[in-house]
């Protein structure tokens, strides 16, 4: 433990000596300037590479720009030449959830980390150093350039904990808050409140960090909320005008709403942001939004040759499709989203795959693998209704009725409510891929759900002549009178649906079954709807009688006549032919 505590004492003598220069190269990095902070930190390790903090800081300026590869050898390469520190402990632990490890080997490090930098005596007895917790916390929140604050590794809830540490071992920090909040964003949109709380309690430490105040920005711009998101952005300006990121974020929410306001923004952002192909490939972008689509395929051209090419064929993809070049847009879309690393792929990449693909038939299962995989990304409400709504309406297009219906019920799930027209879709659905039994059980939902409205009673009764076509087997029958028992609610309102309905059950009984009893106990209902003297008063009493001289003479031939409606148009079947040719009906 003496040496342990030798060592510790060493690391914070020799960090100390190069406070500012740590201190200005982690600023960089929080102001998305990761060029400018690696090569700070390289010249500061080739003039001391046994300084942990800087060892330490350097492989975090890799991580941030997808060099993983990079930060692991180089951690490696110091622990294997005697920078035996705690701080490379949580380097390569971070290492380890980029690389997809488990956790337990992650964890095992951490808590090494933190065993061997405790505090003996002090305030903070039994406690780490600040910078261990902090470092936990960007082990948990920070991730690649193209997916920082992935959901996908790390454990948010085991860093918020030592975070929580954190604050108290030092009350001048800040980071510690700025992590928890990234911590609660990874956990999903539920604790944005949460986050939001971290990050103003780093303003309540420090009212001018630009980056807490750019961080709760970015969680009203989720929520979609201008105001409040605008608020915060010019806040962080307010802090310092050279805070490049909020630039950048105002180009994206800008560029496809107004062209002038991103241009002004792209501009900004290239002023005060580092000098490098990544911020050449957002200028090609605003080329696009702009218009000038030959000056972005021209810059994407140009970045064929960059470090930035692998994302040249998105560009090449936007071009293509506002031209209306659909195949290559495809081409270009597709190679890659094939090429190219799933944790290098945005939402973006996947949405505009999927507007592309739809223009194709038979691309159906293909394009919802994309969107499925948006969804993964993004776990925001908006963009989960959105992309279920797509994925819903692609399985009608590919006749998959079944699975749009499971669809659209994941999407009232997601919403907390069945609207009418998923209702209304789901019977649709049901009733096309001839689920009877499935359009009887949702159309019941419907009509307990829009007891007013019209369509979910023929919906209902749509699903039960399903089931029996022909009237042969009566296999519709108790539908209906389930049905019924529901219109009756409001009689007068429902007077034609009931007709129809007890007509079908009058062809059943009078001429499939012959039962006539049962027909006549059928007019009967029909005729407490039409008791007065009228076209479909003078048809009951017909039927009826028909049906009584059969019971009468049972030497009489034994198939009756088949009923028919009224020959004229009436309110309530419209019917003017008879019933064994075409039940109109049905119809209604």
């Amino acid at each position: 433990m003496k040496k342990t505590i030798c060592s510790l004492s060493l690391l914070l003598i020799v960090a100390t000596s190069f406070a500012q220069s740590i201190g200005d190269a982690t600023k960089l990095l929080w102001y998305g300037k990761n060029k400018s902070a690696k090569e700070m930190l390289q010249k500061m390790y080739t003039a001391n590479s046994n300084d942990a903090s800087t060892v330490y800081w350097l492989g975090q300026s890799m991580i941030v720009v997808d060099d993983v590869a990079g930060a692991k050898a180089l951690y490696q390469k110091s622990l294997q030449s005697g920078v035996n520190d705690a701080l490379l402990f949580i380097g390569m632990a971070h290492i380890d959830l980029l690389e997809g490890g488990d956790w337990n080997a992650a964890n095992q490090k951490f808590e090494s980390a933190i065993t061997t930098t405790t505090e003996t005596r002090g305030k903070n007895k039994g406690k780490s150093p600040v910078a261990i917790y902090n470092a936990i916390g960007r082990a948990n929140s920070i991730g690649h350039l193209i997916k920082d604050g992935s959901s996908k590794f790390g454990n948010p809830d085991y860093a918020i904990e030592k975070l929580k540490i954190a604050k108290d071992v030092d009350a001048t920090n800040t980071d510690c808050f700025i992590y928890m909040g990234l911590c609660y964003r990874k956990m999903g949109g539920d604790f944005g409140g949460d986050a939001q709380k971290s990050y103003m309690e780093a303003l309540q430490r420090n009212p001018n960090n630009a980056v807490a105040n750019h961080y709760i920005g970015k969680i009203y711009q989720s929520q979609q909320n201008k105001p409040a998101m605008e608020q915060y952005f010019n806040a962080a300006l307010a802090n310092d005008i050279a805070y490049a990121p909020v630039y950048l974020d105002y180009y994206k929410y800008y560029s496809n709403r107004d062209v002038t306001v991103a241009k002004e923004n792209i501009e900004k952002y290239l002023q005060y942001a580092d000098k490098d192909c990544n911020n050449d490939y957002f200028y090609a972008d605003y080329l696009f939004q702009a218009g000038k689509f030959a000056e972005s395929l021209a810059k994407a051209k140009e970045l064929e040759n960059s470090d930035c090419k692998n994302r040249v064929p998105v560009l090449y993809a936007y071009n293509y499709d506002r031209t209306n070049d659909s195949t290559q847009a495809k081409a270009n879309i597709e190679k890659f989203l094939s090429n190219t690393p799933a944790d290098k792929i945005l939402p973006s990449d996947y949405d505009i795959a999927v507007k592309i693909l739809s223009k194709f038939t038979g691309t159906e299962l293909q394009t919802i693998g994309y969107i499925n995989k948006m969804m993964e990304l993004d776990n925001s409400k908006n963009v989960q209704l959105e992309g279920l709504g797509k994925i819903a309406d692609l399985y009608g297009k590919s006749k998959n009725y079944l699975e749009q219906i499971k669809t659209i019920q994941k999407i009232g799930e997601v919403r907390g409510s069945v609207t009418e027209s998923d209702y209304y879709k789901m019977s649709n659905a049901a009733q096309s891929a001839k689920d009877f039994n499935l359009g009887l059980d949702i159309a019941k939902k419907y009509i307990a759900a829009f007891p007013d409205k019209p369509q979910p009673a023929s919906f209902y009764r749509k699903a039960a002549l399903g089931l029996d076509p022909d009237s042969t087997k009566g296999t519709a029958i108790p539908a209906l009178v389930e049905l019924n028992s529901l219109l009756e609610k409001d009689v007068e309102k429902n007077k034609k649906a009931l007709f129809n309905n007890y007509y079908y059950m009058l062809i059943y009984y009078a001429d499939k079954a012959k039962d006539y009893p049962k027909g006549i106990e059928t007019l009967d209902k029909m005729l407490v709807l039409f008791p007065t003297t009228g076209e479909e008063n003078d048809f009951i009493i017909k039927q009826k009688a028909n049906l009584q001289k059969l019971m009468a003479n049972p030497k009489a031939p034994s198939t009756p006549k088949t009923p028919t409606n009224p020959k004229t148009p009436t309110k309530s079947t419209g019917a003017t032919t008879n019933v064994k040719k075409e039940d109109k009906s049905k119809k209604k």
